[in-house]
């Protein structure tokens, strides 16, 4: 028994280093697919692409301090930064963005529930590396590092150092 257990494991484990890491491309639709399941529950939240954001729109980062401190969009705000200026952006166009989307669609619905212009990234930080849009460290610098939400969310492009 014992034997069989250790052949089966080293079967799985050689399988697994045989296994192809997927492309890009396949990074990419499960981005697009999760992000999907994702927004059912904030279906009235509008979305918008990383190619559709502009300058003159405030990005909000609702990600942790953890998750900011290792790189973010330049130019975003945290949510905390946000909700102490807020009053000052009632006109503004808000796009918020997290990992994939999920806590920044909750947070956008918050939004616009309160007569915010909100909306949501599509896809977040992720589709944002996919699009070739850069990142900033805490210094302001470019960095190819991402926190992720966790081993699941772990789909950046390749050339992007991720961790959770």
């Amino acid at each position: 028994m014992r034997r069989r257990l250790l052949i089966s494991a080293a079967v799985a484990l050689a399988l697994l280093a045989c296994s192809k890491p997927p492309s890009d491309a396949e990074k990419l639709e499960t981005i697009r697919g999760m992000y999907a399941g994702y927004s059912k529950e904030f279906a009235d939240v509008p979305a918008l692409t990383p190619e559709q954001v502009t300058d003159a729109m405030v990005l909000v980062d609702v990600r942790t301090d953890d998750e900011i401190g290792v790189s973010r969009i330049a130019g975003a705000i945290t949510g905390a930064r946000f909700g102490a200026e807020r009053n000052g952006l009632v006109d503004r166009k808000i796009v918020v963005y997290c990992t994939i989307g999920a806590r920044s669609g909750d947070y956008a619905k918050g939004l616009r529930k309160k007569g915010f212009d909100a909306y949501n990234l599509a896809g977040s930080i992720l589709a944002w590396t996919h699009a070739g849009k850069p990142l900033v460290d805490a210094e302001g610098k470019p960095t190819k590092q991402l926190h992720v939400y966790g081993r699941e969310w772990n789909l950046a492009p390749d050339g992007y150092e991720t961790q959770w």
